[in-house]
This record gives structure tokens, C-alpha cells and sequence, in this order.
């Protein structure tokens, strides 16, 4: 089997990317599915429109000011073109303004939102038919994670929810169902929008150690490069 040839995106975030960004590289390459390239400068390494053809996947671990024009043309133009994402956790909090960017995460950290404590909670797949979701348990139970709440949509883009979690007045939520894991397409291009994935400063990682993450993730990003993934 022909390795995905992936591009994680990092070098700046409100999350611990430090621990996040070399954690989901392992992850991805002891899968035995992913060959993965990690830039903690994506303005340079964004800027190569040519050496981006190498890439079937860029994995987005990024929060922080926004990249040069060309770099954010060429992953704009890659996706459409073909080059499938993986947008994490904090990264639907980037880059306000950019509106192909935000149509690209469909839900977007923008004022409104919020999360109540970090905490367990149960994540319930709303469609199990999925390539993503088919064959796991119907609820992942005891995910330690945060959970957002308020997110906006973007420019009335297409979106496809796979899993929620219950937002608990008690843990400091909103009472209500909450989306953690969405897809869609743009252009060309496969998204699959991860929104749980908390890791601050110091602490240990028990989101990331948590197995069913592990198994989102691995299969979101397969699905996301190659249309289908394997049942785990």
C-alpha cells in the first residue's frame, strides 16, 4: 500500500502544538498508512506551489496569525485541485477574515463561542454508515476532552455531522447537542473537521491517549486522503 504523503501545518496555536503536532505525526506513521512531512513555518513551506503536488493530505494543527497571500492561494488552489485536510481542534479558531478558509472548516470559533470545564463526556455517532464511523460503537464513552460549544457557521457552507456530544449546563455548556466531528467537500478536496483534540500547557495528554480519539483521527484522515478506511 502506497503511503499518504501528508503535510502538518503548525509553528504557532492557543494549544500546546509543541506536544500535539509530533504526537499525530507518530500517530499517523506507526498506522503504517502515512508518510508525514511536519512545518512549523507553513508560509515558506506553503509557498512551493510545485513541491505541494507530493501532497494527498495537509493536516492543520495551527492557530495563529494568518500566512502570506501566496501560501494561503496555494492551499486554497491545492484543495480545490484535490488535496484532501484534516482541520483540528483549535484550528477552526484561526485565521477570521478568511472566508475560503473558513468555508473550508464550516464551523468556526468566532464570538459566541465557548466550553464549559475540561472533562469526560460521551461522543454519540449520528451516522453510522459513514466510512469514518462505520462499525464503531454507536457511543464513545468517557472522552476527556473539551467541549466546544457556540460554534458559528460559516457562509451557509455545506456540512455533514458524524458525531455530537451532550454540552452539560454542569460542566458549564450550553444544555444541548453539540457537533464533534463534521465533513463536507471543497472543490476537489475531502474535509474531515475533528473538533475534539484539547492539549494545554503542562498536564498530561489524555485526550490523545484516549483510544476512540486515536481511532477518529486515524480514520477521518484516511477517509479524508483516500475516500474510504479500513475498520479498525
Amino acid at each position: 500500500m502506497e503511503l499518504v504523503k501528508t503535510l502538518l501545518l503548525t509553528g504557532e496555536n492557543n494549544h500546546d502544538w509543541k506536544r500535539s503536532a509530533p504526537y499525530c505525526k507518530n500517530l499517523l506513521e506507526e498506522s503504517k498508512k502515512f508518510e508525514v512531512d511536519l512545518t512549523t513555518d507553513p508560509s515558506v513551506s506553503l509557498a512551493d506551489k510545485d513541491k505541494l503536488n507530493d501532497y494527498n493530505l495537509f493536516f492543520v494543527d495551527y492557530n495563529g496569525p494568518q500566512w502570506v497571500e501566496p501560501a494561503k492561494e496555494n492551499f486554497i488552489n491545492a484543495i480545490r485541485n484535490g488535496t484532501n485536510v484534516c482541520i483540528l481542534h483549535a484550528s477552526n479558531n484561526a485565521f477570521d477574515g478568511w472566508v475560503e478558509y473558513e468555508e473550508i472548516c464550516a464551523l468556526m470559533w468566532r464570538t459566541g463561542a465557548g466550553h464549559g470545564k475540561y472533562h469526560k463526556f460521551d461522543v454519540e455517532v449520528t451516522d453510522p454508515d459513514h466510512p469514518i464511523t462505520k462499525g464503531l460503537p454507536l457511543v464513545l464513552k468517557d472522552h476527556p476532552d473539551e467541549l466546544y460549544h457556540g460554534l458559528s457557521h460559516m457562509h451557509n457552507t455545506d456540512y455533514h455531522v458524524l458525531a455530537t456530544a451532550f454540552s452539560s449546563i454542569d460542566s458549564g455548556g450550553t444544555g444541548q447537542g453539540e457537533p464533534m466531528v463534521l465533513v463536507k467537500n471543497y472543490g476537489d478536496g475531502r474535509i474531515f473537521h475533528l473538533i475534539l483534540g484539547h492539549v494545554g500547557g503542562g498536564g498530561g495528554m489524555d485526550t490523545f491517549e484516549n483510544r476512540d480519539f486515536q481511532t477518529l483521527l486515524l480514520r477521518g484522515c484516511e477517509w479524508a486522503a483516500t475516500g474510504d478506511c479500513a475498520l479498525n
